[in-house]
């Protein structure tokens, strides 16, 4: 990473407190990332192609702008597949949550019995190396689960917000209606690369992230069998998005390290993927109860915000069992 910045080395490290991450290269691509997701998830689930009523991308990578990542998916899965409905939802670092919801969603309207998520994301490609602040934070990988509409529920509690008026603070301009492809140049490269200002972000953030979280904690507390609670009864998985951050809002929150889950110095903020890959590895190492309660939290290009804190009955959640080799990927 030092030497694609043409920093000295350690600057990396030093900078942004990010010490690995795992980039996605031929022959390896998101689909083959994504696909090895979605099948390690529904052999946990124990599964199959037939059992699936829907499948959603919410990645923030595009592997072609037409037809959607999630008909890609179901193509490689070949006849077993066929007929499936499929959609994209595109919430870049928050895809994973507002995905949660519409499920939620969609599972109150009946009609759905087992619906795939799958998030995976390649966005080194798209780093712009002239600002290794935001580039040095980057990761790649893939996570995917399995949501069943399966009583008994417990409750689902959700704040979303957006603040328009931040949405130039993280973007990229270029490949779109905005900015078409067919307008790209050399001398515009910088255009069609991720663009961010991070401490512009970090400040929005510092404001209006903890009174949001203050919000949702109280009305998780109204109900009646956690009005004993506090927030330090809750397991916080934030999204991924740099240490220094995640040790700033942690302090805010008023959460003890063992309530609050970091991986992100040893895979960077791998975009949409960062919050499913995080349930699954607070999940399988046993740094989360697997019946709850916890709060999902994170923050993406907009500005917006938004968390959720989940419970489950005694079934509780179940994870894949996942190894260090397909880990790495």
């Amino acid at each position: 990473m030092d030497e694609r910045i043409e920093a000295p080395h350690g600057w990396t490290r030093q900078h942004t407190g990010v010490e690995t991450r795992y980039e996605c290269r031929a022959p390896q691509s998101i689909l083959t990332m994504g696909s090895e997701a979605i099948r390690l998830a529904m052999e946990q689930a124990r599964i199959s192609w037939s059992d699936v009523d829907l499948l959603i991308d919410c990645s923030t990578s595009r592997y072609r702008p037409i037809p959607c990542n999630a008909a890609h998916y179901l193509n490689l899965a070949g006849t077993s597949a066929r007929g499936i409905p499929c959609f994209d939802i595109q919430s870049t670092c928050l895809g994973f949550l507002v995905a949660l919801n519409a499920v939620n969603g969609l599972f109150a309207a009946g009609g759905y019995r087992n619906i795939v998520l799958v998030a995976s994301e390649c966005a080194m490609k798209g780093v712009n190396w002239k600002q290794p602040e935001s580039a040095g934070l980057i990761g790649d990988g893939a996570a995917a689960a399995v949501l069943a509409s399966t009583p008994p529920f417990g409750p689902l509690l959700m704040v979303h917000e957006t603040y328009a008026e931040h949405l130039d603070l993280c973007k990229v301009n270029g490949g779109a209606h905005y900015m078409t492809a067919m307008e790209y140049s050399e001398d515009r490269m910088s255009d069609y690369l991720f663009d961010m200002n991070g401490p512009a972000v970090f400040r929005v953030a510092l404001g209006r992230l903890p009174r949001m979280v203050r919000s949702l904690v109280a009305e998780w507390q109204s109900l009646p069998e956690n009005q004993s609670r506090s927030v330090s009864d809750l397991h916080i998985i934030p999204h991924q998005a740099s240490p220094r951050a995640l040790d700033v809002v942690r302090g805010l929150l008023n959460s003890d390290e063992h309530h609050f889950h970091s991986q992100v110095r040893d895979v960077g903020n791998m975009a949409a993927a960062s919050l499913p890959f995080m349930l699954d590895w607070c999940l399988r190492t046993h740094r989360i109860p697997t019946t709850g309660p916890f709060m999902l939290l994170g923050t993406s290009a907009g500005y917006a915000q938004a968390a959720m804190i989940l419970s489950q009955g005694p079934g509780g959640f179940e994870q894949a069992p996942v190894s260090e080799e397909s880990q790495s990927c």
